[in-house]
């Protein structure tokens, strides 16, 4: 500003501003308008991007900010989300408010921020003897030109990209803080490092903590040593109650907390966790309780062999038989861990039950339970927990968090115990699909098959517990009744939507047998009840989703295992909120986009491999995604 000085430059800008003020009633326009001497203004940015924001814009749009009065937040958010204003001040995009500020403290001189400080308010006193109130200063232009609307209509996927970090950010403040390894405040890496650490072992193929650490925090220096991780969720696994014994020394190797402890350690910051996600979606219209869950099962494979190698084996070993028709016998071993299954000729696996909203609803999970199943391998050592407990400890937790009025489950879950649990204990509708194993049933659905005026069928029936019902005392449960009656229920008989659930072989309509204790279920209606089962949205693909998170660790220790699993369906919680929140945020800012009310659940707009990348850089940068310009 050496030839001109400051005062000229703010009268002339100021004279422009007020003939400006005759013709338009909105201060962006005037803005836009006004010949800035920009040569005469000093850039103090002294480095050159190709993705640094013009000059000259960002004078307009601080100039805008302070006629209006609004902060830096506000004026981006409003830049954002009016795309007209980009159009008008020269912008090629939205920036952020960490942009403008770095401009005002880096680009601005001192100099420059007091002129057009002067400037702004010659140009707010301008606009007020045209009769233009501050108020009205600050507010949008109610009728921009169609070519600035279709110049400046920014694509749906670019809208995502600039939207997606601020509500990321937001998520993992949330998740983050609820999970608590009750290490000292002092250590050199805070809690918020171990949770960087597991995101990077979802992100690796090879995964595991040493892998995470090799590949990716070899660029970084002071990182967090996989050791350190390692210790650190076995804190956040280990309940701060527990005491050790000497018997939990007797082996000679660290003591590890039984599983059920390890599980109720983890299970209420996993809860904290899920209950602070969904106090960010509770305010939409599209979150409606009560809710429709779904309880389902997860199987993660191991490759590792229950069984001794031949050359390893002992005289006085133990034998099981692995094979009935042959005979043959092999030796377990000791310290194979207990909670991997290999029960009915499936893999061995750790297996977990999870609950999960499911309809129209952002499909979250809610609860998620470790299975316990006695494996042949365990010989007399081995217990397991029914499929009735399991449901009621879902049940729990999950109705701490959100109101539920349907369960819907797989015919694993068809058990006397765990309808009595969900109609007695939980007092909420349920809808599961029959065994295939019942010969009565199957009369009946013959009966419907060979029956060409019917093509769905309801039998009420009564719902009664064997004496020695698993989870049930059916002698002492209040909820039992006389003959051990639970309840009443109706039998559905209807065509199969899938061949696994067919009861008989034919070549006619096949059909499938559904039970709930459902009340008002006509034959009419039984046709679309059980549809809904069929339309457990996003479930089955959920654990295609959820298991590539899962990382393929090495250890035995079940602190380890069950935690990963339970922060993979974190991640996939936290996916699935940022997707929700973007297309409520785009809905409202497109017409076209989701406004009919009988559009099913829209496909995600940011993709899951799009999430983690992004979660993992705003966790690496403390600035964020964005340039520093």
């Amino acid at each position: 500003m050496a030839d001109d000085p400051s005062d000229a430059i703010e009268a002339r800008l100021v004279a422009q501003a007020a003939s400006l003020f005759e013709v338009h009633d909105n201060v962006s326009r005037v803005i836009s308008n006004l010949d800035l001497p920009v040569s005469d203004f000093q850039d103090e940015y002294d480095i050159t991007m190709s993705d640094s924001f013009d000059f000259e814009a960002m004078v307009r749009l601080y100039l805008y900010k302070e006629v209006s009065g609004l902060n830096q937040e506000d004026v981006t958010d409003r830049v954002q989300k009016w795309s007209y204003l980009q159009l008008r001040f020269g912008l090629d995009r939205a920036p952020t408010q960490q942009a403008l500020s770095y401009t005002e403290r880096n680009r601005f001189s001192l100099g420059l921020r007091r002129l057009l400080g002067k400037v702004a308010d010659g140009i707010h006193d301008a606009g007020s003897e045209e009769g233009i109130q501050a108020k009205e200063l600050a507010s949008p232009d109610t009728n921009p030109s169609p070519d600035e609307i279709e110049e400046s209509s920014t694509p749906i996927h670019h809208y995502v990209d600039n939207q997606a970090p601020d509500i990321i950010s937001a998520a993992l403040d949330d998740v983050c803080p609820a999970l608590d390894t009750q290490r000292r405040h002092n250590t050199v890496h805070d809690d918020r490092t171990v949770w960087e650490h597991q995101i990077l072992m979802s992100l690796s193929d090879r995964a595991g903590t040493r892998s995470a650490f090799r590949t990716f925090n070899k660029f970084r220096g002071n990182a967090l040593h996989h050791d350190t991780h390692l210790r650190a969720v076995k804190k956040l696994g280990t309940p701060s109650s527990y005491q050790y014994t000497f018997d939990d020394f007797s082996t000679g190797k660290r003591p590890v907390p039984d599983w059920r402890r390890v599980t109720d350690a983890i299970q209420p910051q996993f809860n904290d966790a899920v209950d602070n996600l969904l106090d960010m979606i509770r305010p939409a219209d599209e979150f409606t309780e009560p809710v429709v869950a779904a309880i389902d099962t997860i199987r993660v494979p191991v490759s590792v062999t229950p069984y001794k190698g031949r050359d390893d084996e002992e005289p006085d070993d133990p034998r099981v038989v692995v094979n009935k028709q042959s005979g043959n016998t092999r030796v377990p071993k000791e310290d194979y861990p207990k909670m991997i299954n290999g029960r009915k000729g499936k893999p061995y696996a750790y297996e977990y039950a999870t609950l999960t909203i499911v309809g129209r609803n952002a499909p979250i999970v809610l609860a998620v339970e470790p299975i316990r199943h006695d494996s042949r391998w365990e010989l007399e050592t081995g217990m397991s927990v029914s499929w009735a407990e399991v449901v009621d400890r879902l049940m729990e937790q999950a109705t701490e968090l959100v109101d539920i009025h349907l369960v819907m489950a797989d015919r694993e879950f068809d058990r006397h115990g765990v309808l009595h649990v969900l109609d007695q204990y939980h007092d909420v509708d349920y809808l599961l699909p029959k065994k295939k194993d019942s010969k009565a049933l199957k009369q009946e659905v013959d009966t419907v098959r060979y029956d060409p005026t019917l093509k769905s069928r309801v039998r009420p029936g009564t719902l009664y517990l064997r004496d020695e019902t698993p989870y049930i005392d059916v002698d002492r449960d209040t909820t039992v009744g006389d003959d051990n009656r639970s309840h009443d229920v109706n039998f559905m008989y209807v065509p199969a939507e899938k061949e696994d659930w067919v009861h008989t072989e034919t070549n006619d309509v096949q059909y499938t047998v559904f039970v709930t204790n459902r009340d008002d279920v006509s034959p009419l209606d039984a046709l679309g009840f059980t549809d809904r089962y069929s339309k457990r949205w996003d479930i089955e693909i959920e654990y295609k989703m959820i298991q590539p998170l899962i990382p393929s660790i090495a250890s035995k220790d079940y602190r380890m295992r069950y935690f990963s699993f339970v922060f993979s369906c974190l991640l996939y919680n936290l996916w699935r909120l940022t997707d929700h929140s973007l297309k409520v945020l785009v809905t409202e800012a497109y017409d076209d986009y989701g406004r009919f009310p009988f559009d099913d659940r829209l496909d995600p707009l940011l993709t899951m491999p799009d999430f983690l990348a992004s979660a993992l850089i705003l966790m690496f940068c403390d600035g964020g995604l964005d340039p520093p310009d």
